[in-house]
């Protein structure tokens, strides 16, 4: 005859005493951890923390009011040399700016920076504001890469300052020397953008500021004039069909043809055709000629090819490329 238990089914007998026995043994441990100094120590101080921590920092003093730490038009520390074509008030420009914040704000103010770097960029001079750091006492580093004119583009009987990337610049703080040495670029009908520091949305436009950028210190060397772009066929991606010529002081026409990053077939890198001007000139001693201009074509892998400009009955004579 089955007796009956209190036990659990399937328990082994003494199980639920050596349970109890463990958890006893565990909270004695437990208790003589917390119970050692430093332990002790740590609580006590996190309670304080919890407690006293919020009166103590509003018992701090406000650092936002205090003269070194305020931002004015002197704290700001420009660390990239301005070049020649960017005017001495651009800076004056930059802190008149409604972006710029206001005379006495704080440094410590978490958008200061964000709020300096959006004044910098408004400026057309300004291509990109690398770094702003502010700093304390009162003191904003700025670290900038200012934009450099590439060429004069003309159009509607103006004559428009861009960058290599065809943004429109103020072409009125370019004079001197430079404003005399920039390449001109021909051919274009679009209207200019109204604003400075706007992209220029035209392919030719982009495609002769890129050119003239990649002649750069050549441009005078090669005794260069200008750069005439157009559109070659009626049909397909403009890109595509952006021609380029140059000319000469002298009147001698350079077929460059396709637009420097052109992607395009057996299309020479302007590395390579600017090797050519160089061997041509080597050999000729300058692109012009005693006889008269000349049109050079320096489109093809393994030759020069040229004749006297505008005679069509002339054969091209050929001067091998040097490998």
């Amino acid at each position: 005859m089955a007796s009956s238990t209190d036990e659990t089914p399937g328990a082994t007998p003494g199980s639920t005493e050596r349970d109890d026995a463990d958890r006893s043994t565990g909270r004695r441990v437990l208790a003589a951890f917390l119970w050692r100094p430093g332990v002790l120590v740590l609580v006590t101080l996190g309670l304080i923390a919890t407690v006293v921590g919020p009166r103590l920092v509003e018992r701090l003093p406000d650092l936002s009011d205090r003269a070194e730490y305020q931002l004015t038009r002197r704290s700001v520390d420009v660390t990239t040399a301005r070049p020649a074509w960017v005017p001495e008030d651009y800076l004056a420009a930059v802190l008149g700016s409604d972006q710029w914040p206001a005379e006495g704000t704080s440094i410590l103010d978490r958008g200061v920076a964000s709020r300096v770097a959006a004044a910098f960029e408004e400026q057309p001079w300004v291509d990109e504001v690398q770094r702003v750091e502010c700093q304390v006492p009162s003191r904003v580093v700025v670290d900038l890469v200012f934009r450099r004119p590439v060429s004069w583009v003309e159009t509607n009987g103006d004559r428009v300052a861009v960058s290599r990337l065809g943004i429109r610049l103020p072409g009125r703080d370019i004079d001197g020397d430079l404003a005399d040495k920039l390449p001109v670029v021909t051919g274009v009908n679009s209207t200019a953008p109204e604003n400075d520091g706007d992209i220029w949305e035209d392919v030719r436009v982009t495609a002769a500021a890129r050119l003239a950028s990649d002649l750069g210190t050549h441009w005078e060397p090669f005794e260069l004039k200008t750069i005439h772009v157009f559109l070659q066929g009626q049909t397909g991606n403009e890109a595509d069909r952006v021609f380029l010529e140059l000319t000469t002081l002298g009147g001698s026409r350079i077929v460059w043809g396709r637009a420097p990053g052109a992607d395009h077939p057996g299309e020479l890198t302007p590395r390579q055709k600017i090797g050519r001007l160089v061997q041509f000139i080597s050999h000729f001693k300058s692109l012009d000629t005693p006889d008269g201009p000349l049109e050079i074509n320096i489109r093809h892998w393994r030759e020069i090819i040229y004749k006297p400009l505008g005679d069509k009955s002339a054969q091209g004579r050929v001067l091998r490329v040097l490998r």
